[in-house]
């Protein structure tokens, strides 16, 4: 059997009913996959050389929006400084939660997973989970503890339905476990958190 890249059928006989089951099988797989964009840095907030980015951001954040929806993305993954300071300007922030609410609301299937960068608060980043989780985003501020231990439980994110993100804030000296360096904290934390 001889298909095209279209799966026409090249040559006759039998192979029509192979070329249905390959176009099948094709579709199965492509349902299997999953789109992912992975961002990180946008420095919402910051002038440079006291040049206001304002203008820069939203048409990055419209940028985006688009091609998350052209893109019929399933996760949009951003991966620390979201702002440029940790304490942003209302502007900045109402920017930010603006976009979440128009891309997870233009796109239902789509899921958020935000972690903390260096120039973030982990805790303002972190104080809205509640509302952002009916937006299926879900954000990894802090390092937070049960038990006087580490919950590494916290951090991990379901994705999908059998899927899943380490969602890992940037570590700060006091988040780690107990070691002699800050290198050996980062190696047992990762080695704990797998």
């Amino acid at each position: 059997m001889l298909l095209n890249r279209e799966c026409r059928l090249i040559k006759t006989g039998d192979s029509l009913i192979k070329c249905a089951k390959f176009s099948k099988l094709a579709k199965d797989f492509n349902s299997l996959l999953m789109q992912i964009i992975h961002t990180a840095d946008w420095h919402l907030g910051q002038t440079f050389y006291s040049f206001e980015r304002t203008d820069e951001h939203r048409v990055f954040l419209d940028w985006l929006a688009n091609i998350l929806k052209e893109r019929k993305t399933d996760l949009l993954l951003i991966a620390g400084d979201v702002f440029d300071s940790p304490n942003p300007s209302a502007e900045a922030q109402r920017m930010f939660y603006t976009f979440l609410r128009k891309v997870t609301t233009e796109n239902p299937d789509l899921q958020v997973i935000i972690t903390a960068g260096n120039h973030d608060s982990a805790a303002r980043l972190e104080a809205p989970n509640p509302l952002l989780k009916t937006f299926k985003t879900h954000v990894s501020g802090i390092v937070h503890y049960k038990n006087d231990e580490i919950d590494y439980e916290r951090m991990i994110v379901p994705v999908g339905d059998d899927t899943c993100c380490l969602a890992v804030p940037y570590l700060r000296h006091n988040d780690l476990p107990k070691a002699e360096t800050y290198s050996e904290g980062i190696a047992k934390f990762y080695s704990n958190l797998y």
